[in-house]
C-alpha cells in the first residue's frame, strides 16, 4: 500500500468520524451543545470548531507554505455553519491529497510562521499530526456526547468501511 493510499484512507476515516460526531451533536438541545464541561477546549461546539480550525490552518499552510490567519469563531456561530465548514474542508483536503504522489508526501517542505520564522518539516508528519490530533478530540467529543445521552457509537478505525 502506498503512502498516498494510507493517508487517503486515514483522512476518509477522519471525515467519516467527524460526520458521525456532527450527526450526534445535531441531536443535542442547545444548552448541552453549548455547555462547557469545565476542561479542555470547551463545549461540543467549541471542540468541533477547534477541529475545523486546525484542519483549515494546516491545509492552508501546506498549500501556501505560510501559516495563515486562523478562522474566526464568528464565522461559525452554530452547528449548521460548522457542518458547511467541515464539508468544504473535506473537499479541499481530498483535492490536496489527490494532487500529491508518494514522493510529495515524504518530501521536506519549508513552512513560514506568521512571525516570519521558517522551519523545515516532512509533509507526512503534518498529515499524521492531523489524524492523531483529530483522534484525541474525536474521543473527547464522543465522551461529551455520550454524557449527554447522544453517543456516536463505536468510532474504532477497524469498523470503518
Amino acid at each position: 500500500m502506498s503512502n498516498k493510499s494510507i493517508f487517503e484512507t486515514q483522512f476518509a476515516y477522519h471525515w467519516h468520524t467527524n460526520q458521525r460526531l456532527l450527526t450526534s451533536a445535531a441531536q443535542l438541545p442547545d444548552a448541552d451543545y453549548l455547555r462547557h464541561p469545565g476542561y479542555g477546549h470547551g463545549s461540543v461546539h467549541d471542540l468541533l470548531f477547534h477541529l475545523l480550525r486546525t484542519n483549515y490552518g494546516w491545509r492552508r499552510a501546506l498549500e501556501t507554505g505560510q501559516q495563515v490567519a486562523p478562522l474566526p469563531p464568528s464565522d461559525f456561530p452554530d452547528l449548521m455553519a460548522l457542518q458547511a465548514g467541515f464539508a468544504n474542508e473535506q473537499q479541499a483536503w481530498e483535492t490536496l491529497l489527490a494532487s500529491w504522489d508518494d514522493a510529495a508526501i515524504v518530501s521536506v517542505i519549508s513552512l513560514t510562521t506568521r512571525r516570519g520564522d521558517a522551519f523545515p518539516i516532512v509533509r507526512w508528519r503534518v498529515l499524521q499530526h492531523l489524524i492523531l490530533h483529530g483522534m484525541q478530540h474525536h474521543s473527547e467529543l464522543a465522551q461529551l456526547l455520550t454524557a449527554f445521552g447522544r453517543s456516536p457509537g463505536d468510532l474504532d478505525f477497524i469498523f470503518f468501511e
